[in-house]
């Protein structure tokens, strides 16, 4: 039997992502705002502490991966190789090293999705995310307003908009897109428990080009949101990254 991860057959291509790196490349609309930090706190896992001032970091992205197989692959298969993702993103510290914790994410993809939680832990369920694209000859400019929503089953999860004023970033403090902790918990079906692992993955080769902000806004919906508050949206922006994923660093492994 072939393949990295299941299904396995015996050819390997019915594995729905391959060993790393995966490449990913596409555009991002990110609203950051301020929310209650007692919120904050509660969704954020021990060993990790909340860090700098209560500002979450809400993401839609449009994006193209390799699933470990080559950019050849991904470009003759869109099917498998194109998707959508929506991340709440949190800043959070851990012995001298700051990053993202990621408590919600929502993908279009099973691929994803089951990269996400298996292989990291990232906590992925399947949604419907829809995005407002940049113009096609132009691209975005001043005034422009790029939006985003996103749902779940039927329901609505947030939306978030951004209306375009400046080049450049907003003057609000955030770790950089590089590090982003994880937790895995991995459930035994012989007794019942569970083995929880946390990591540390470090995003390489991080690339961001076409930085435009202004004023956003900001909905939330989804009842697992209600922790952090009425949120207070500060700014927004819109660019386009490309990064490599590769290993994680193992910071803790416990038996529950």
């Amino acid at each position: 039997m072939m393949g990295f991860v299941t299904p396995r057959d015996p050819t390997g291509r019915a594995a729905l992502y391959d060993a790393p790196p995966w490449h990913f490349a596409g555009r991002s609309i990110t609203v950051l705002a301020r929310c209650d930090a007692a919120g904050i706190a509660a969704l954020t896992p021990a060993p990790l502490t909340p860090w700098g001032e209560p500002v979450v970091r809400f993401s839609v992205h449009d994006l193209f991966c390799d699933l470990g197989r080559g950019w050849d692959w991904a470009q003759a298969n869109p099917a498998e190789s194109c998707f959508r993702e929506c991340v709440v993103g949190i800043a959070v510290a851990h012995e001298g090293r700051v990053g993202f914790w990621d408590p919600f994410l929502w993908t279009d993809s099973d691929a994803e999705l089951a990269v996400g939680r298996e292989f990291y832990g990232w906590p992925q369920r399947l949604g419907r995310i829809d995005m407002t694209p940049p113009h096609p000859i132009r691209g975005w400019q001043a005034g422009d307003r790029a939006t985003g929503r996103v749902s779940r089953l039927g329901t609505p999860v947030l939306s978030l908009s951004v209306t375009l004023e400046r080049d450049g970033p907003p003057p609000i403090e955030q770790p950089p897109f590089v590090g982003f902790f994880l937790e895995r918990v991995l459930p035994d079906p012989t007794d019942g428990s569970c083995l929880r692992e946390v990591f540390l993955a470090r995003m390489q080769d991080v690339m961001l080009d076409g930085i435009r902000s202004g004023s956003a806004t900001l909905d939330l919906h989804a009842p697992e949101l209600a922790p952090l508050g009425r949120p207070e949206p500060l700014a927004g922006q819109v660019h386009a990254v490309s990064w490599t994923k590769n290993l994680a660093e193992r910071l803790l492994s416990e038996r529950l």
